[in-house]
């Protein structure tokens, strides 16, 4: 896809391309947390997962229409999703805990990450600790 500025996107069985500078960047769709579209502003903002505790990098496209190509994004960020689940840590606020993994093959390895719920500060004492058993559980549970 062609954004605005004549740089250009695309999107694989196993990668996006993003532009970065005068280079392409390749991004698994497994590192891709979600995408969202600023239609007043014309762009398409790709996320990509990080570590625990650092902001999401994300990627501003701009782009008139994402077509097709937003279409592609969603396809692919769900296909890489193997497991997600949602863990009560406190009333009703927890975290969700989610494995991916490329979606273009079934033998890669799954990258696990955690968010906390929106109001969970980690800070809060136990809470982290609270999250990573969360964590281990699940991947006890699916034994990946």
């Amino acid at each position: 896809m062609q954004l605005t500025g004549g740089d250009w996107v695309a999107g694989t069985r196993s990668a996006v391309y993003l532009p970065e500078g005068d280079k392409v960047r390749r991004v698994g769709w497994e590192a891709i947390e979600r995408a969202a579209w600023d239609s007043e502003e014309s762009v398409l903002r790709v996320f990509e997962t990080t570590a625990f505790g650092t902001p999401l990098r994300s990627t501003d496209l701009a782009v008139d229409d994402p077509g097709r190509f937003g279409q592609l994004l969603r396809e692919r960020v769900d296909a890489s999703i193997v497991v997600q689940r949602h863990v009560l840590l406190a009333g009703k606020k927890g975290v969700r805990i989610v494995g991916r993994r490329n979606p273009a093959t079934t033998d890669a390895p799954v990258a696990w990450n955690f968010v906390l719920d929106k109001g969970l500060e980690p800070d809060r004492p136990g809470l982290i600790e609270q999250a990573e058993a969360a964590l281990r559980a699940v991947r006890d549970e699916f034994g990946i």
